[in-house]
């Protein structure tokens, strides 16, 4: 009985990491291979062209959320664009948008998990676009 009990543990342990890992996995390809972004906060005017150290942000997919049942709302505070057609052509362009409350993701909309706070999320996104301190352009 207790190899059984085991046996299903370690079977049920297998299981959630490796949907865990595929997830993320898959979100980290999207991003990772992308060679210039947009990063832009609402109340500055214009955006931060991001070309070097950009691996530093597909790390977004390290932030504990979960899919919520609702749209995105209301205007975002933070948006990354990575591969933006004015930059790359012929690449997909990946839209993250981090809102007072959510995250839009590919306009699928994300909540913070049970064990981490909203505000920390959105305070990493601060601690990134002030990472770049980088000249804003304008067009």
């Amino acid at each position: 009985m207790k190899k059984l009990i085991t046996l299903l543990i370690a079977l049920s342990c297998i299981f959630v990491l490796s949907a865990c890992t595929s997830n993320n996995q898959t979100k980290r390809e999207t991003v990772s291979d992308s060679a210039v972004a947009t990063f832009e906060y609402i109340e500055d005017k214009g955006y931060k062209l991001i070309t070097s150290e950009i691996d530093s942000l597909d790390t977004f997919d390290g932030l504990m959320l979960k899919q919520a049942e609702v749209d995105f709302t209301g205007e975002w505070v933070y948006r990354i664009i990575f591969n933006p057609q004015k930059y790359s052509k012929n690449t997909e362009e990946v839209v993250i948008l981090f809102g007072e409350e959510c995250v839009s993701i590919n306009d699928e909309t994300y909540i913070a998990d049970d064990n981490v706070s909203y505000s920390d999320i959105l305070s990493w996104a601060e601690a990134k676009y002030k990472f770049f301190d980088y000249d804003l352009i304008t067009d």
